[in-house]
């Protein structure tokens, strides 16, 4: 999907990261859906009244009842209007229809909007999710 692959490496260059570097999931993106779905996974993205997609977010299995919620990204004007919040909350009512008991993820100190979003929806510290080269916090949910 190349507007996903589009939106994801220009919310990287917003906080000097390139797609690609430090993180192997990102060539996932490159063969939606099957990349997640294949696996037992899913992945969504959030549109404009236009049809431009303004928000991704994946979930992955990372071990038994346990999916990871992966590029999670927003577009920069589309923050703070609500699509994160429909993204996270689809992502959860899917991993608890498949009777998961905990949603992790990692992510970098320098997403600050985006670590105060997780922390506000009940996301807790927990530094063994990192998987990600040039991610410095990870983060767990139970459900």
């Amino acid at each position: 999907m190349p507007r996903v692959v589009e939106l994801v490496t220009n919310v990287l260059a917003e906080f000097g990261l390139r797609f690609g570097a430090g993180s192997a999931t990102d060539e996932d993106l490159t063969r939606l859906p099957a990349s997640y779905v294949e696996p037992g996974g899913a992945f969504w993205v959030a549109t404009d009244d236009a049809g431009r997609i303004i928000g991704t977010c994946g979930a992955f299995p990372v071990g038994p009842r346990v999916y990871e919620l992966r590029k999670m990204y927003l577009d920069f004007a589309a923050r703070g209007l609500g699509a994160g919040r429909m993204l996270l909350d689809t992502c959860i009512a899917w991993a608890r229809d498949r009777d998961a008991r905990r949603i992790v993820l990692d992510t970098t100190e320098q997403m600050q909007r985006a670590i105060a979003f997780y922390e506000k929806h009940g996301f807790v510290r927990d530094d063994t999710q990192i998987r990600g080269a040039r991610c410095s916090r990870g983060y767990a949910l139970d459900l």
